[in-house]
């Protein structure tokens, strides 16, 4: 007797929530100090670009660790590495309580960068031996909504604790601590150990100028908001708790319109959505360059978070569009030159957008935003109607998946190129088979 059968897909392992436990522990600590720490260091008496300089600080150190984490990593392995990288984090949190000069509290905003990137790199190397290959983009799912979810639920906790006091030092570095309790827990063969990054910018451009200007934009613009946000709520009169909340629309915003923007990216040429964000959030930036105090709370709410949304899908997009033209065995270390290309951005981001609003008015900084989306979106353009006159042929689709901006090691063991022949990793190695 004939009859349907129906396919059954593997169920993620139970044991990928350790991992994922563990990044939300990491990111709701992140959370409490992301809107936090700019009030603080106002508070203190520190100027808007010296803030910025200290945002670049932890920037740089999150750049450092995404090119040479493996050298930490390699010599004691995967579990001690965790332990050191979670261990110096939360001393460098705890400490900016202590930090009175400026070198100091740069030392610190560098390591807690640096480590941040470490703890990205060990968690995403277990996560790739832990997840089964049929289950590979799930599991990419869940890490990322686990990341942007758990961050804005630190956001929201910090609504109302003091900036000056260390309650904040103290819960963030409490929960980093926390995320020691998962990892250990894990059994299982350690996987492979994470090898430097390749950087080939010049191909990554050749391949896609776009997507490379793409993945610039969103350092520059979006890495600068976090800093940059809560000095114009309290610049243009707003108390701390409403701070608080529009700088968690933007983390949320980031969830809500990612998917449904790379939803619509997999059914167009991915080049028409880079230009509707790139004039989207040229829009919205306009829009945000003329609020006041008086705006009302939730239009400004509204606002911010479209703002985020647009902005976050910017990375996703930009490296979905530059996987569509690259070869398969080209596929990791392109997507690595890309986050390598955003984390430059971030470096300069903050800097630029702090010091805008402290030498012009707060508004600057949306004027900064607007003088980088137009150019970006104008070029987009460009580009559409070059490619048009060349007829140049339709590239080879992939499946859009949001990104987070961790570091180099989960773009080895994504879900791409399905139908490929067997790939090979960033290392020369075959994926990582489930253990």
């Amino acid at each position: 007797m004939g009859g349907a059968y129906r396919v059954t897909v593997p169920a993620i392992p139970w044991r990928v929530s350790l991992p994922l436990l563990s990044t939300a522990f990491i990111m709701f600590g992140a959370g409490v100090l992301g809107s936090l720490l700019p009030l603080r260091f106002s508070a203190k008496g520190l100027s808007d670009g010296m803030i910025g300089l200290l945002a670049t600080a932890e920037a740089l150190g999150f750049l450092t660790a995404c090119l040479y984490a493996h050298r930490i990593i390699a010599p004691v392995g995967l579990e001690r590495a965790y332990a050191s990288f979670a261990g110096l984090k939360a001393v460098a949190i705890l400490g900016l309580h202590f930090a009175d000069g400026v070198l100091m509290l740069a030392v610190l905003r560098f390591l807690i960068g640096m480590n941040a990137a470490g703890l990205a790199v060990v968690v995403e190397s277990w996560l790739n031996a832990l997840a089964p290959n049929a289950q590979r983009g799930r599991v990419l799912t869940l890490y990322v909504l686990t990341y942007a979810v758990f961050f804005g639920l630190g956001q929201l906790f910090s609504h109302s604790l003091n900036v000056l006091g260390p309650e904040m030092l103290l819960i963030a570095g409490i929960s980093t601590t926390l995320a020691l309790v998962p990892m250990v827990a894990i059994d299982v063969r350690a996987p492979v150990l994470p090898h430097r990054v390749q950087v080939q910018i010049a191909k990554a451009f050749a391949n896609s100028p776009v997507s490379v200007l793409a993945c610039l934009l969103n350092g520059l613009v979006l890495t600068a908001f976090i800093t940059v946000g809560p000095l114009f709520g309290a610049r243009i009169g707003l108390s701390q708790g409403d701070i608080v909340l529009l700088m968690a629309c933007v983390s949320l915003g980031g969830i809500a319109l990612q998917w449904p923007i790379g939803y619509f990216s997999d059914k167009v040429d991915r080049l028409y959505a880079l230009i509707g964000l790139g004039a989207g959030i040229a829009a919205i930036a306009f829009a945000l360059a003329n609020v006041t105090g008086a705006t009302p709370f939730m239009l400004l709410a509204v606002l911010f978070a479209v703002f985020g949304g647009l902005a976050e899908s910017l990375y996703a997009v930009g490296v979905a569009h530059a996987n569509d033209r690259a070869a398969s065995s080209d596929y990791v270390a392109l997507s690595s030159t890309l986050l390598f290309v955003w984390a430059l951005g971030a470096t300069i981001g903050p800097t630029t957008g702090t010091y805008a609003i402290q030498l012009l008015r707060p508004s600057a900084f949306f004027i900064y935003v607007m003088c980088l989306t137009v150019p970006f979106t104008v070029f987009a353009l460009w580009r559409l109607y070059y490619r048009h006159r060349r007829h140049a042929p339709a590239d080879v689709r992939e499946e859009f998946l949001a990104y987070p901006q961790t570091s180099p090691e989960i773009y080895g063991w994504l879900p791409y190129h399905k139908h490929a022949p067997q790939e090979q990793d960033c290392i020369g190695q075959p994926p990582q088979q489930e253990p």
